[in-house]
């Protein structure tokens, strides 16, 4: 069953602690190129008013392999999603919620395009693997950047 991040006053509390220690990673690790290049640094950064979230670099999308009929919410832009979540120098992805416990891969999906700033599609994609807990926390997540 889904878990939602209503459930107690404790768990809230625990959960937007770590959320807010995962906004910082994005943060650091996503520092001045939110839209350049392939997509890379994938991270996900936990439950957010019943949404799972998910923060990126690079010009694409992000999709989740294990459920890729899940289609990312389209009713923010980014500047609504960086008043929410922080101008953390990335673009995020919010999906619906998925049954807990879960081993997910988020793989991107880069956009190739031509111009002033010429990009192809990698020949692999960057991708994560996450264990997420019964509650939607993090148990071990694992980053592949691949920019070649």
């Amino acid at each position: 069953a889904v878990v939602s991040t209503q459930s107690t006053g404790e768990y809230m509390v625990l959960h937007n602690l770590f959320f807010c220690f995962l906004l910082a990673f994005c943060t650091y690790t996503m520092s001045g190129q939110r839209h350049l290049g392939p997509i890379r640094d994938i991270t996900y950064l936990g439950i957010w008013n019943n949404r799972m979230v998910i923060g990126y670099r690079g010009s694409g999308r992000v999709y989740i392999m294990e459920h890729s009929s899940l289609r990312e919410f389209g009713d923010t832009n980014w500047m609504q999603q960086d008043q929410k979540y922080g101008n953390k120098d990335c673009w995020y992805a919010e999906f619906p919620l998925i049954p807990f416990p879960a081993k997910i891969r988020i793989v991107g999906d880069t956009l190739a395009y031509s111009g002033n700033h010429s990009q192809r599609k990698p020949a692999v994609e960057s991708w994560t693997y996450v264990d997420i807990g019964a509650g939607g926390e993090i148990i071990h997540q694992n980053m592949k950047n691949n920019n070649r």
